[in-house]
């Protein structure tokens, strides 16, 4: 049939349409002990803790002050690492340790793949915390609507 004429078996993880979330909610969660609401008030945090610290990197930059920029980056990462935020993890470490090797230009560099890892990830935000929500009211068995 003209079904199996299919060049590969479709892979969703492999599917260009939906990349993976930006960090995992599934080992945030884990680490709260499935507590939703500890695990909000992380997410919480990072939302603050990241657009702070786009904004004071990319101020230090136009500063040239890489000392506040790596310190900044190394906050960024420990973040980024709270929530499994891997790519964003990633590209905090190579900040950091470019503006510990002084490497302005480098860094200028980064900020656009930095920049759009970060909107990813409070683009992801309200999603992760309606599905913590779900399992929160999925846990308490209470069968209230939430509408």
């Amino acid at each position: 049939g003209s079904m199996s004429q299919r060049p590969h078996p479709d892979n969703p993880i492999g599917d260009a349409s939906t990349p993976p979330p930006p960090f995992a909610l599934a080992e945030l969660s884990e680490r709260c002990m499935g507590n939703a609401a500890v695990a909000t008030l992380v997410l919480d945090k990072f939302e603050k803790q990241l657009t702070a610290d786009i904004r004071e990197i990319q101020e230090r930059l136009a500063a040239q002050d890489t000392g506040q920029i790596a310190r900044t980056a190394h906050a960024l990462k420990g973040a980024a690492g709270a929530v499994a935020a891997q790519a964003l993890r990633e590209l905090a470490a190579k900040v950091e340790i470019l503006a510990r090797q002084d490497q302005l230009d480098s860094i200028a560099q980064e900020m656009s793949s930095l920049r759009s890892e970060v909107e990813r990830c409070l683009d992801h935000l309200p999603t992760a915390r309606r599905a913590l929500a779900s399992a929160a009211s999925g846990e308490s068995g209470g069968t209230e609507a939430a509408r």
